[in-house]
């Protein structure tokens, strides 16, 4: 653990430069006093934390790579389903991210985020009579969206809670003929707004999409939100 960590705050220091090999074991062991199966489990560490990868053969070895946007995604899952956070807790977070997100991609969107957003937003609306479908199209309109934004950061966290989010959709009424009906067209007022670039507009719009679905799942009676979501419409 200790090598481990020596070797992974050189790596982020830049000591040891992304692409360059990190010593090998033999040195490694000289350097830190380390038996060989002691610098192999370091390098096993920092292998599963993302911070080198392996090359067999001559001009192999360890080499050192920073931790990718995937590597975060699955830390963040794991940490997600190791807590067993409640509803309210992935509520609050997508109230206080997807707002945000909202306005980043209207001030960010490319083309081709626009395209990909447009299609998206046919995609759900084409899978409304299949409720499965229809609940994962959802998922990936909202994570096109943040994609959207150009934050790794924000990619990164969104796409990790996506399962838990899509699991949290899947409610007998959320599934509504009004409600999907409902969730088709504010989505189709938020991609407007991020279409023409008001920041304001977009996420204004996405904090009251994702309000109301919050007082569905968690402070309001079913029954009552489909009158609540038309208001907010």
């Amino acid at each position: 653990d200790l090598l481990a960590g020596r070797l992974r705050e050189h790596i982020l220091e830049g000591v040891y430069e992304e692409g360059s090999a990190l010593p090998n074991e033999r040195d490694l062991g000289q350097q830190s006093g380390l038996g060989r199966s002691s610098v192999r489990e370091a390098l096993r560490i920092l292998e599963n934390q993302g911070f080198i990868s392996t090359r067999p053969g001559r001009g192999g070895g360890s080499i050192v790579q920073m931790p990718g946007r995937a590597d975060v995604e699955t830390s963040l899952k794991h940490f997600i389903r190791g807590r067993r956070y409640r509803l309210r807790a992935l509520v609050e977070t997508r109230e206080a991210i997807e707002p945000a997100a909202a306005r980043l991609a209207a001030r960010h969107r490319t083309a081709a985020d626009l395209d990909t957003l447009t299609r998206l937003t046919a995609a759900q609306e084409a899978a409304f009579e299949d409720i499965p479908r229809f609940l994962r199209a959802n998922i990936e309109w909202h994570l096109g969206v943040v994609a959207a934004t150009h934050n790794d950061l924000l990619i990164a966290f969104m796409r990790a809670i996506a399962q838990a989010v899509l699991t949290a959709t899947d409610l007998k009424d959320f599934n509504s003929d009004e409600v999907r009906t409902a969730t088709m067209k504010i989505h189709r007022r938020i991609l407007d707004a991020i279409i023409t670039g008001d920041e304001e507009a977009a996420a204004r719009r996405m904090r009251r999409h994702v309000g109301s679905y919050a007082r569905l799942v968690v402070d309001k009676p079913a029954a009552s939100f489909g009158d609540s979501i038309k208001m907010e419409l």
